[in-house]
């Protein structure tokens, strides 16, 4: 028997793309202080997108590196053309390290809280160490590094990320590679919503 997919049984969401415009929804309700439903609507999303990417386009060179870098749990593998996909670098808690880190630690925060979700609880090798409104600076990295404006922050990897930052760094991807693979998805120019 062969499985149905999204493409043949679904509620209108049928495609990445589809799910693209899903994320983008999600995005926008996303702000300093967002309600927990926005947030988790946005983290799933997310998470579920990377999913969809792979299985989707299986064969495309840059989702093949995605998947690699996955698999090998190294941020260095992700493709050198994510350089271009993230138009506006103002959302990088540390614009002076290779981005591919800071996308690498985001989706990585929105597959961890994904997985966390269905399964009622952190797994161990996470790396996601808080989930709190004001960060905990603990290094002299974190004082130069991480945002004080009032909002909603993760640590992954001593490393705090705003909801917003989050939220700027995904959508910038998704949409640069989606654009890359079908070049019909407009490219997000500016990285805000």
């Amino acid at each position: 028997m062969v499985s149905s997919t999204m493409s043949t049984l679904s509620y209108g969401i049928t495609n990445p793309t589809n799910l693209l415009s899903k994320l983008m929804a999600d995005a926008s309700k996303i702000t300093a202080v967002p309600h927990p439903h926005d947030t988790f609507n946005f983290l799933i999303t997310a998470a579920v997108l990377s999913e969809w990417i792979a299985k989707y386009y299986p064969d495309n060179s840059a989702v093949k590196s995605i998947k690699s870098a996955l698999e090998n749990k190294d941020w260095t593998k992700l493709p050198n053309e994510t350089l271009l996909w993230i138009a506006n670098a103002e959302c990088l808690p540390n614009n002076g390290c290779d981005l591919r880190l800071h996308v690498w630690n985001a989706t990585r925060i929105c597959w961890h809280t994904a997985n966390a979700s269905k399964h009622f609880q952190w797994c161990s090798s996470s790396n996601i160490t808080a989930i709190e409104d004001t960060p905990n600076i603990k290094d002299w990295y974190q004082y130069f590094f991480t945002s004080t404006t009032p909002g909603l922050y993760i640590e992954y990897d001593r490393e705090y990320y705003s909801i917003e930052q989050i939220r700027d760094i995904v959508v910038q991807l998704y949409c640069g590679l989606l654009s890359h693979i079908e070049k019909t998805v407009p490219v997000l120019t500016g990285g805000h919503l």
